[in-house]
């Protein structure tokens, strides 16, 4: 239910987030568990050093250090310790979590456009507003209280399970496909849709020859699709998905320039967590950007929140993680966990992913799972 739950409302996988952690202490069995966890602590090492992150940058500066900070952060910590002390459950499971998250993506789509069809019909809108900007983007996501970039990043995912490790029938996987592809969109995220060109592109192509019809009515199905969009959608989609000049002034990218001159200023230990909203604001407001500020909008990019927040530390620290969790997929044959860990490194590039609890919750889950069947592996030989 958890994972069920990621793609959408954040107060509820919250709660049961929580239910979760207190099933695992109300279930006992400590002793086993403790013996589990006492042969597996190293396996947390990557975790806690970005736990570690979150909690030097909570203690810049001294003098403000607030608890509250790492309220989103315990996760890193209390995720691996419940699947590590229980990893035999997790080395046989691991799909259904996946599953669990496809079909919570399916569901968040089908409230998306319940909404999206309420709206048309309430208002007595014509069939070619579907694609308006009144039913797109953060208006499609609203209802579901979920942001599209998060949202995007889970169903890029849920399409690489279905190619690569998904139990499900072929004619579901089919329609469930062509399902997701539609969201991505209706959610006109950009970043999520260069994903999805680069996971179709990588895992189709070797398989051309041997699947050529499916691949071709595929093909032919989304090239109707794209008539119609060209057709019937709206300036502000065209614009911002197949618009090169939209792409170049998108003020996301301007507003780097700010993080890195925050990260020149205070380049070794950054600016800390109790400083960090006053200081971009500042900043937001010095260079007009007057909507970041109101909306007290991060960096955009997890690199350079790492190093805004905790200087080159920070930097470092992250990109060393990513090139580790990297290398241990790869040795050990993980293409699907090595397919995660590329897609939630490209949608750090424009969205700072380890600073909202999805994200967060999100990487502490899919790095345990990945640490937990680089065990299997190792116990097989």
């Amino acid at each position: 239910m958890v994972m069920f739950t990621l793609p959408m409302y954040i107060k509820l996988n919250n709660i049961l987030l929580v239910v979760f952690f207190a099933l695992f202490i109300v279930e006992g069995d400590f002793i086993s568990k403790w013996k589990n966890l006492k042969e597996n602590y190293a396996l947390i090492t990557p975790l806690f050093l970005i736990f570690l992150l979150a909690l030097f940058a909570s203690l810049n500066p001294l003098d403000s250090w607030n608890i509250k900070y790492l309220e989103k952060y315990w996760v890193l910590l209390l995720m691996p310790i419940t699947m590590f002390s229980t990893q035999e459950s997790y080395q046989k499971h691991w799909k259904n979590l996946f599953t669990a998250l496809l079909w919570g993506c399916v569901a968040t789509l089908l409230i998306c456009y319940a909404n999206v069809f309420y709206e048309m019909i309430l208002g007595n809108e014509p069939l070619h507003y579907f694609w308006r900007w009144r039913h797109l983007n953060h208006e499609f996501t609203e209802i579901a209280d979920t942001h599209p970039a998060y949202l995007g990043l889970f169903i890029v995912i849920s399409i690489a399970f279905i190619l690569l490790e998904s139990p499900q029938k072929k004619w579901v996987k089919r329609g469930v496909l062509v399902f997701l592809i539609l969201g991505l969109i209706q959610l006109a995220s950009r970043t999520a849709l260069i994903s999805l060109i680069g996971v179709l592109f990588a895992l189709l192509a070797p398989k051309l020859k041997s699947h050529k019809k499916e691949i071709m009515v595929g093909v032919g199905i989304f090239s109707i699709v794209g008539l119609l969009f060209f057709n019937s959608a709206s300036t502000f989609l065209k614009d911002r998905l197949v618009s090169l000049e939209n792409f170049e002034n998108d003020q996301r990218f301007s507003r780097y320039r700010i993080s890195f001159e925050i990260f020149k200023e205070h380049p070794i230990f950054g600016v800390g967590f109790a400083n960090k909203d006053e200081v971009r604001i500042s900043k937001y407001i010095e260079n007009d950007f007057m909507v970041a500020a109101l909306e007290k909008y991060n960096a955009h990019n997890q690199m350079l929140e790492y190093l805004s927040v905790n200087g080159l530390i920070g930097g470092v620290s992250y990109l060393l993680v990513f090139a580790y969790l990297w290398y241990l997929a790869w040795k050990k044959k993980q293409s699907f966990f090595l397919w995660l860990l590329v897609l939630f490194f490209i949608a750090n590039l424009t969205e700072s992913m380890l600073v909202r609890i999805k994200g967060i919750e999100f990487f502490a889950i899919i790095v345990s799972l990945l640490l937990i069947l680089k065990k299997r592996e190792e116990a097989l030989k």
